[in-house]
């Protein structure tokens, strides 16, 4: 993450704070996309115009103004592959 999303992200956090809006924690906004959207949509219904546009600025940050986010339980299970490693191929020593 680099200092000006982090800068925006502290700004959006004291605004909120300041404005009556929701107690915002920061780890959790960086790492957690659901809680993210939640507290972007609680920042862009205060009334305040910076902080509606700081709100869609990290939105478009994090990747989240196209799509909204869907909670872990929905998410499919991740499909592994098993990929096949020839045995004729191996080659025991640093020199082969």
């Amino acid at each position: 993450m680099d200092r000006e999303t982090l800068n925006e992200m502290v700004k959006l956090k004291f605004g909120s704070r300041k404005a009556g809006g929701p107690e915002i924690d920061l780890v959790k906004l960086a790492a957690d996309a659901v809680y993210a959207d939640q507290m972007f949509s609680a920042a862009e219904n205060l009334h305040d115009e910076t902080l509606v546009l700081l709100a869609i600025t990290l939105r478009d940050k994090f990747g989240l103004l196209a799509s909204r986010p869907q909670g872990p339980a929905n998410h499919p299970p991740a499909v592994v592959e098993k990929v096949e490693v020839p045995q004729s191929r191996y080659m025991s020593g640093a020199r082969s």
